[in-house]
């Protein structure tokens, strides 16, 4: 049995943290942004729409500068500029959802103070999440370009949605790894209100009171089968594809429902607005990740499909659609005409059609069902949604019927669209592990959550009034403030000593080993991310060539000699390569025929680690 991972205690930890209220308000400030920059296309919706629309304007107008090399603070500033000429014009909009807005962020303050100190510790955050926001802040400019410095990440080819938003709150607080953290956690917030509303509507409350705003938290969060805590408290863009993919539905939803017979015109123009707001998040989620152009195709899809069945192809001519779908193409467009001409071969593509792992289909297919027995909540709420949607579709005659019809949709085109890219895109290992479909489904998570949030509201207004529920409320706001300080160990997983350890260790060997010099990182019972760590750390000044870990089935020192690099890192494999001591991590020089220990950095605690990160 391993002995466990090193771990401060729990006051240890705590006393460790420490507040940012700076790097708080910036994030906080960019999202109250967008949500009244967004407020001018929804003058009625809630700020998780607004937001969505805000984000999706800002990215579309960056991604338009930036590709043709204008400085991004000029995309900055025009934004800024609308954001006042939205808050000027749509002052009823800060009335109406100020005092709701003000409540979450209190109910969502606990989890932002402990998390602003955050730093980076997680693989793919080193790999490209982290080199993608420092880019930004650090050059003004995308990646890509004659004039643009190189970017050390894996994918520069990934748009830049998500870095954007975490630019604009950078220029306020400065460069800050926890920035990505408090956007998301504001995110989720912004979530938890559209949830509330739709089950306040549903219930036929009047308006949601600070034990509903702290129960539509803790349903976005830790009571979502879909939350993971390691994807919601790092600098991953999941959260936002989450996100987006839910408000969409939403807005999709909203643009095909049928007008009232009091004032169509009025609704017409509702409609229309809801498909600009459609068109706007859309081109943001494009601009997040690469693969969610499928999780847009589904929901256009299933909003499409939903649409004809309430009212047959005169749907589809409507005017809104132009909208819908020519933003985020003329966003998406751009990026690609920009990825074409400087980044091409920096992003996985599909496989050529004789390497397609047809074969394997039978297996990948058992794969993805015994992930789906081992997450039973998250796939037992789509199946539940799917059943509902089935059912509204065949009916359609509210909007729980229309919005659980294109949810339903969506859950089942994605993994449909999953399921083809473990036979087109992955390798036949990657493809019979399923790799990463958990972490993939999450996407479609919160979009699963708005009609389960209506039946609540429903449940709910059979039973408003009541004692109990009273209570229900009160100890929602408890757990709210309460959970995170408790759940402590969990959410700062960042403070892991040998993560750490490795960091600044890397950061030291950047300042005594020569600018430019090539350099391997042995790490023979690690997982690899000491790797990637070395070159989000080093960025370019050291270069990275060569790296061993776990699963490398080589000798180490054989390995070595046969490199041409002079200088290398070793985190674990000291004994096997006949070093001293092994209670440190060692930074190694060949001289001559041989290699010598420059210098050495102490384990924590001096001891050797039961498990290396």
């Amino acid at each position: 049995m391993n002995a466990p991972k090193f771990t401060a205690p729990y006051g240890e930890l705590f006393a460790g943290l420490s507040v940012e209220p700076g790097v708080i308000l910036a994030s906080a400030a960019v999202m109250l942004a967008g949500a009244v920059a967004g407020s001018s296309v929804l003058r009625r919706g809630d700020p998780a729409a607004t937001f969505a629309a805000g984000m999706g304007g800002y990215v579309l107008l960056s991604t338009l500068l930036g590709v043709f090399g204008v400085d991004l603070r000029v995309a900055l500033g025009l934004a800024v500029a609308a954001v006042v000429a939205a808050g000027a014009a749509r002052r009823d909009w800060l009335h109406r959802w100020g005092g709701t807005l003000a409540l979450m962020g209190l109910a969502a303050l606990p989890l932002l103070l402990l998390l602003s100190d955050r730093q980076g510790s997680e693989w793919d955050e080193f790999s490209h999440w982290l080199h993608a926001f420092r880019y930004l802040a650090a050059n003004n400019a995308l990646p890509g370009g004659p004039d643009a410095p190189p970017m050390g990440s894996c994918c520069a080819a990934y748009p830049y949605a998500w870095p954007m938003i975490g630019y604009a709150a950078m220029k306020l607080a400065g460069f800050s790894e926890a920035v990505p953290v408090m956007l998301n956690i504001l995110v989720l917030a912004l979530f938890a209100i559209l949830l509330v509303e739709a089950a306040r509507r549903e219930a036929g409350m009047e308006r949601a009171g600070p034990g509903l705003l702290a129960a539509g938290l803790l349903a976005a969060t830790v009571a979502s089968p879909s939350f993971v805590h390691k994807l919601a408290f790092s600098a991953y863009a999941d959260i936002a594809t989450a996100f987006l993919v839910a408000v969409l539905a939403v807005a999709g939803e909203r643009m095909i429902a049928p007008p009232s017979s009091k004032s169509n015109e009025k609704d017409s123009d509702e409609a229309v607005r809801w498909a600009v707001a459609f068109g706007l998040t859309g081109a943001a989620l494009l601009a997040v990740k690469p693969g969610n152009a499928a999780l847009f195709g589904c929901i256009l899809g299933g909003s499409a499909l939903v649409g004809l069945r309430r009212g047959g192809w005169a749907v589809l001519g409507q005017r809104q659609w132009l909208a819908a779908i020519l933003l985020p193409l003329i966003c998406a467009g751009l990026w690609r005409w920009h990825v074409g001409r400087y980044l091409t071969g920096q992003e996985l593509t599909i496989r050529p059609l004789g390497t397609w792992n047809l074969g394997l289909i039978p297996d990948i297919v058992r794969a993805m069902a015994d992930v789906a027995s081992q997450k039973g909540g998250h796939f037992g709420l789509g199946l539940i949604v799917l059943a509902l949607g089935l059912i509204g579709f065949v009916r359609c005659r509210d909007r729980l019927d229309r919005l659980a019809a294109v949810a339903g949709l969506l859950f089942v085109g994605y993994n449909l669209f999953l399921l083809s890219t473990y036979v087109a895109v992955f390798g036949p290992v990657d493809a019979v592990k399923v790799v990463s479909f958990w972490r993939y489904n999450t996407h479609v998570g919160l979009a699963l959550m708005v009609p389960a949030a209506m039946v609540a509201g429903r449940l709910l207004g059979r039973f408003k009034g009541r004692g109990w529920m009273r209570g229900l409320g009160w100890l929602a706001m408890v757990l709210v403030v309460a959970g995170p300080p408790a759940l402590l160990p969990q959410l700062r997983f960042d403070v892991d000593p040998m993560k750490t350890h490795i960091r600044q260790s890397l950061r030291l060997i950047a300042q005594e080993v020569p600018r430019g010099e090539a350099m391997a990182v042995i790490d023979m019972s690690g997982s690899g991310l000491s790797w990637v760590m070395a070159g989000y750390e080093w960025d370019g000044k050291l270069k990275y060539t060569y790296g061993l870990s776990a699963f490398s089935p080589v000798e180490p020192l054989p390995w070595l000699n046969a490199r041409s690099v002079d200088w290398a890192y070793v985190v674990s494999g000291q004994a096997r390569m006949g070093l001293e001591p092994n209670t440190a991590s060692l930074l190694i020089h060949r001289e001559g025929g041989s290699w010598t220990v420059f210098d050495q950095f102490d384990y924590p605690g001096k001891r050797i680690p039961a498990r290396y990160p």
